[in-house]
C-alpha cells in the first residue's frame, strides 16, 4: 500500500510541477497583462534563440538519418511538383503532396519511411510547399534540391499536453522525438515558456544547433536624445554622440589561411576521405568568421542600444545591395555587414522602444556643413576632414554626417515639410547647437529638442484635449 501511495504521491507533484510553469498556466495576470497589451497596441515580442547541442553516438546516428529523409522527401517532392507543373501545368499543394507520400509509405521499398517522425516529413512538406508559393508570387527564385554537403535542418512540434516534454522543458532538458534528452550547453538557461517548435541543424562543420522562438517582454530602454547613424566601410559606425564603432575585418585576419587551406582542397579528389577532411577545415574557418562576426555586430549594437539613451534613432536607407555590385569595394562592404548592423539594431531599438526613422539616400549628409547648414557642391569620397567656406567649421566626414542624420530624423518624426538642409527653419541660431521647438502638422505629439538633440516628447491625445 505505502509503494502504491508513494506513486501516487510522485504523479501527483508532477502534475502540480506541469499546471504551475509557465508553459501551461492560464492564470488571471497573464490574461489581464495581454489584454492590457492587446489594448494599447503593443504585442509581445518574439526572441528566437540558438543553443548548441551535443548529441551522443547513437543520437548522431538517429539525426543523420532524420536528414536524409528531409533531403529524400524535399526533393522527392520538389520532383511531382515540377513534373506536375511542366506536363500539365498543374500547381500541386501540400495536401496533394502529403497524400502521395502516404501511400508511398505503404509501399515495401519506401517502408523505411515509417521510421522517421512524422514531424520531419511534415514539417518539410510545409516548407516545400510555402518555397513553392513564394516562387509563383515572385518573392524568390525557384527552390533548388538539397544535397547533403550542406547545411541540413528538421523541425520537430512540441505539443504543450506531451507531459513529458513539459515535464523535461522545466527541469532544462531538452527532449525531442524518439530521440529523448539532448544535451545541450549555452550562457544562460532555457527561457521558462516552452516553444511551439523547434529546429535542429548541423552545420558543414558537424556542429548541431536547436533553434526556437517564444514570447518576450523586453526591458524599455528608450531615453530622451536622438541619434544619428553613418554606416560606413573604415569604420562600421559613427554616432552623433561620438561613438564611433570600428570595421572588425573578420575576413581579412583569417584570409591567408583560407586560401591555403581551399587552394590544398582543390588539389583533392571529390569523394575521397582526404577531399572531406580538407572540406571540413575549410568549413571550419568559414564558420568561425560568420561566428565572430556575428558577436562583434550583437555587442556593438548593444552597446549602442544601452549607452546612447536615445528615444530615437535616425539612419540613412542605403542601397547595400546596390552597393555591392561596386567590384572595388564589394568585398569590403559584405565583410562589414552593414545590412545585417541595421537589421539586428532595428529590431533592439523596437524592443527597447526606440523610435526608428529612416533618412532618405539622397540626403546630402556629408556635404552639408551641421554648424551653419551650408552645402558643399561636390565632394569626394577620399576626402574624410574638410572645413566648411562658410563659417571655417572644420568637420570629420563620418561624424558630420551622423549629426545631420540624426536632425533630418527628428524633422521626419515631426512632420515637418522644411528640409533640414535649411537651418534657419531647422533651428534657432545662437542658442546651441541643433535647438529645435516645432509641433509636426497632423501629429498628436510634440516634439522638442533643446541643447545637443535633448529629446522630449509631450503626447497631446485629442480625447483628453
Amino acid at each position: 500500500m505505502s509503494i502504491i501511495q508513494a506513486r501516487i504521491d510522485r504523479v501527483n507533484k508532477l502534475k502540480n510541477t506541469i499546471k504551475n510553469h509557465p508553459a501551461t498556466m492560464r492564470s488571471a495576470k497573464r490574461s489581464t497583462e495581454r489584454e492590457c497589451k492587446w489594448r494599447d497596441n503593443e504585442p509581445m515580442k518574439i526572441r528566437a534563440y540558438k543553443i548548441r547541442l551535443y548529441p551522443n553516438a547513437e543520437q548522431e546516428q538517429s539525426l543523420s538519418q532524420y536528414f536524409g529523409a528531409a533531403r529524400f522527401v524535399w526533393n522527392v517532392g520538389l520532383e511531382m511538383m515540377s513534373r506536375a507543373w511542366s506536363e500539365r501545368e498543374d500547381r500541386l499543394t501540400y495536401v496533394d503532396v502529403s497524400k502521395q507520400f502516404t501511400a508511398l509509405k505503404r509501399t515495401p521499398e519506401f517502408d523505411w519511411l515509417k521510421a522517421i517522425s512524422s514531424d520531419v516529413i511534415i514539417q518539410k512538406l510545409r516548407d516545400l510547399d510555402r518555397a513553392y508559393s513564394n516562387f509563383f508570387a515572385k518573392r524568390a527564385k525557384y527552390p533548388r534540391f538539397r544535397n547533403r554537403h550542406r547545411k541540413q535542418s528538421i523541425r520537430f512540434q512540441f505539443d504543450r499536453r506531451n507531459t513529458g516534454k513539459v515535464a523535461g522543458w522545466v527541469k532544462g532538458e531538452i527532449v525531442l522525438p524518439k530521440l529523448g534528452v539532448v544535451k545541450w550547453r549555452d550562457g544562460s538557461d532555457l527561457p521558462k515558456t516552452m516553444p511551439k517548435m523547434i529546429t535542429v541543424s548541423r552545420d558543414p562543420d558537424g556542429r548541431y544547433f536547436a533553434s526556437f522562438a517564444v514570447e518576450y517582454e523586453p526591458a524599455r530602454l528608450a531615453g530622451t536624445k536622438a541619434l544619428g547613424i553613418d554606416v560606413g566601410i573604415a569604420s562600421l559606425a559613427t554616432c552623433s554622440n561620438g561613438t564611433r564603432i570600428e570595421n572588425p575585418r573578420h575576413l581579412d585576419e583569417l584570409d591567408a589561411r583560407l586560401r591555403f587551406h581551399q587552394r590544398r582542397l582543390s588539389f583533392c579528389q571529390k569523394g575521397s576521405k582526404r577531399y572531406e577532411k580538407r572540406r571540413k577545415r575549410v568549413a571550419k574557418l568559414h564558420a568561425k568568421i560568420r561566428d565572430s562576426r556575428q558577436d562583434s555586430l550583437q555587442k556593438a549594437t548593444t552597446r549602442i542600444i544601452r549607452e546612447s539613451q536615445a528615444g530615437v534613432i535616425a539612419v540613412e536607407n542605403l542601397n547595400i545591395k546596390g552597393m555591392g555590385k561596386n567590384h572595388r569595394l564589394a568585398r569590403s562592404i559584405h565583410d562589414a555587414s552593414m545590412s545585417e548592423f541595421l537589421r539586428i539594431l532595428e529590431y533592439k531599438a523596437d524592443w527597447a522602444g526606440i523610435e526608428w526613422v529612416k533618412v532618405d539616400r539622397w540626403y546630402p549628409s556629408s556635404k552639408t556643413c551641421s554648424g551653419c547648414g551650408h552645402k558643399v557642391d561636390e565632394m569626394d569620397l577620399s576626402v574624410r576632414e574638410w572645413t566648411c567656406p562658410k563659417c571655417g567649421t572644420s568637420h570629420n566626414r563620418d561624424l558630420n554626417a551622423a549629426i545631420n542624420i540624426a536632425r533630418e530624423g527628428v524633422r521626419i518624426l515631426a512632420g515637418s515639410q522644411d528640409s533640414g538642409q535649411s537651418p534657419e527653419s531647422a533651428w534657432i541660431p545662437g542658442t546651441g547647437p541643433g535647438q529645435f521647438d516645432r509641433l509636426g502638422k497632423g501629429t498628436e505629439a510634440r516634439i522638442v529638442l533643446i541643447g545637443e538633440f535633448q529629446l522630449v516628447k509631450r503626447f497631446a491625445l485629442r480625447e483628453c484635449e
